[in-house]
């Protein structure tokens, strides 16, 4: 998966999940979303770990897919959003949690057990063509359906909400 996807889908779920959650009768809900945090757990396994594995370990690694695509990067994120959550009631981290889980299901990372369990298959990381990345992602983008059909609803959904947080603004506005 590639950013549209990532940000517009995640985007999307958690605004069903707390709609699902107000219906059911928790009012709320909509306090403790905070949605930047939404978007920022929805990337935040790239943002760390493309620099790192793709640029930094170049040589060594040469993948994107390392230590914040794991599972113990999701627990470890889990457990200070609950400690925070009850220590604070401040949802922070349980937010970005969640931004990260969607990520691991979008980049469908139970396929790669190697990285997703680690280190309990070992501790290294399965090495990619580093030189290759760009021409890989373009031809995917291109080509591949279980890549461009994702971005292009992900940029629609974000476009949606976009628009709908415009109009929402240009009424407010034409009220007062």
């Amino acid at each position: 998966m590639l950013l549209l996807a990532h940000l517009g889908i995640t985007f999307a779920a958690a605004r069903g999940l707390e709609k699902a959650v107000v219906y059911r009768g928790f009012r709320k809900a909509p306090e403790l979303i905070d949605y930047r945090l939404v978007l920022v757990g929805s990337m935040l396994p790239d943002i760390i770990d493309k620099p790192l594995g793709s640029l930094i370990f170049r040589e060594s690694i040469g993948t994107g897919r390392i230590y914040c695509h794991t599972l113990l990067f999701f627990l470890l994120l889990l457990g200070l959003g609950m400690l925070f959550w009850y220590k604070l009631k401040r949802p922070g981290f349980l937010t970005l949690a969640g931004g990260s889980f969607a990520h691991y299901v979008l980049d469908g990372m139970w396929m790669l057990p190697s990285t997703f369990f680690w280190p309990a298959y070992g501790w290294g990381f399965p090495q990619e063509n580093a030189e290759a990345w760009l021409e890989h992602w373009l031809k995917s983008l291109l080509t591949d359906p279980g890549v461009y059909v994702p971005e292009i609803t992900g940029g629609l959904i974000l476009i949606f909400f976009g628009m709908k947080n415009i109009l929402r603004v240009i009424d407010r506005n034409k009220l007062s």
